[in-house]
């Protein structure tokens, strides 16, 4: 079974990123009755790359307090966690790779 995470790290461009991840917040904020995210999260739209590496950051925080294991917040936040990591990770790899092409075209 493909995952978002799955079809995110596949992505071939910085659009494609973005589009996942606002679907997927889109998704948690209709289905995040308990309001388990931090607000900064659920901000729309991205505001680019260190937009998505501040809300890893908040997210991180978020799992480091307190929450009690399996329950239904840490595994929303967890879960936002591992995707926005991925997200980020392929948006670093994607710039690298776009500076790599223009160095090599000079």
């Amino acid at each position: 079974m493909t995952t978002i995470s799955d079809v995110i790290r596949e992505a071939t461009s910085e659009h494609e990123v973005y589009f996942l991840l606002t679907a997927y917040v889109e998704a948690v904020r209709h289905g995040d009755m308990l309001g388990c995210l931090p607000e900064p999260v659920r901000e729309l739209p991205f505001q680019g790359l260190d937009d998505v590496r501040t809300r890893v950051d908040g997210l991180k925080a978020e799992l480091e307090l307190a929450l009690p294991r399996n329950t239904r917040s840490r595994v929303i936040v967890k879960e936002s966690t591992e995707l926005f990591s991925e997200a980020l990770n392929r948006l670093v790899w994607l710039e690298w790779e776009k500076r790599r092409a223009v160095a090599m075209a000079a």
